[in-house]
């Protein structure tokens, strides 16, 4: 079962840009909307990375754990909608998901590290997000 996150950025008037973009079908716009909201989300991926547990390896560790592999593992995605940052995969860090959520059959107390650092850096990606979105809408819509 996936988990969707509890942070959530909603931009006023944010639906109306995205139905303006699509009906213009411009390729050129498309990219740079997507690359506004990666750069947007790109300010949390530092904190996320060094705030991301590393762990030590014992005896009873899995042979695939291997520590700072999580950290190594966040990644930014983006899309003309917007973009996330996650960590781990299925192949390479399966543990991802029981370390951030927890796993309590386990014992394994939750480490949410991404929220957190998301929590840190909402007003800065706020500030980012609007930045590179109003030179998106000056550079393509408003100046021809």
């Amino acid at each position: 079962m996936a988990r969707t996150s509890a942070f959530t950025v909603r931009v006023q008037g944010m639906r109306g840009l995205q139905q303006n973009v699509r009906r213009l079908k411009s390729r050129e716009l498309n990219n740079s909307m997507r690359a506004a909201n990666k750069k947007a989300a790109e300010v949390v991926k530092p904190e996320a990375e060094s705030t991301a547990p590393k762990g030590a390896r014992d005896a009873k560790s899995s042979k695939r754990y291997k520590p700072g592999k999580l950290a190594k593992s966040v990644k930014v995605t983006a899309s003309v909608k917007g973009a996330q940052v996650k960590a781990g995969s299925a192949a390479r860090v399966p543990y991802a998901a029981p370390v951030h959520f927890g796993y309590p059959k386990r014992g394994i107390k939750p480490n949410r590290f991404l929220f957190r650092a998301m929590a840190r850096k909402s007003a800065e990606v706020s500030e980012t997000y609007e930045r590179e979105i109003s030179a998106v809408v000056r550079q393509h819509l408003e100046g021809d």
